[in-house]
């Protein structure tokens, strides 16, 4: 379950049963920032989602609606096939832990292929997150903890309720020629 609340800053709570012990686990902080884990001690057979999560909408939480979440999309120019995979599959795994661990979301997906506009071929990797402004950022906090060339990549969100692409992060190494797009 995701939750959130809807005054600044933003606070977030995620619950979920630990794959381990079955107990219910719940993460807690400030959305976009690396919240506190702690195990509840109650089973996920015994006690219901719904006597955890009372607390929470008691004190202005909401449950998160995914058709609200924003777009990212992190965009590397293509070196070659084996590179872009091994690439991918890095940034991809440190995208979503580092969304995961701040409340934000979650890795949607990924692709190789030409741009509409120009031709170019590109990488994208793509997320969803409750917040586009605090994906982005947490988008490049992971590359660079990822060691995944961030000074190559180009990070953009768009809102779910918006068409534009805002870039947040423009690549300073290896250019590609013309403004961001998909």
């Amino acid at each position: 379950m995701q939750l959130v609340t809807v005054e600044k800053p933003q606070q977030f709570a995620q619950i979920w049963p630990s794959e381990a012990t079955g107990e219910w686990v719940v993460r807690e902080g400030t959305l976009g920032r690396v919240g506190r884990i702690r195990e509840t001690g109650l089973s996920s057979r015994s006690t219901p989602l719904s006597e955890l999560a009372e607390p929470f909408f008691a004190s202005g939480f909401v449950e998160v609606d995914p058709t609200s979440y924003a777009w990212v999309v992190v965009q590397f120019p293509t070196r070659n096939s084996a590179a872009d995979r091994r690439l991918i599959d890095h940034a991809g795994k440190w995208l979503d832990s580092t969304l995961d661990e701040r409340g934000l979301g979650y890795l949607d997906g990924y692709d190789r292929g030409k741009r509409a506009s120009d031709g170019k071929i590109v990488v994208n990797v793509y997320a969803r997150v409750k917040d586009g402004e605090l994906g982005a950022e947490a988008a490049m906090a992971a590359l660079r903890k990822g060691r995944a060339d961030a000074t190559r990549a180009t990070i953009a969100y768009r809102n779910s309720d918006e068409s534009e692409w805002v870039v947040r992060y423009e690549r300073t190494s290896a250019k590609l020629p013309g403004p961001f797009n998909i």
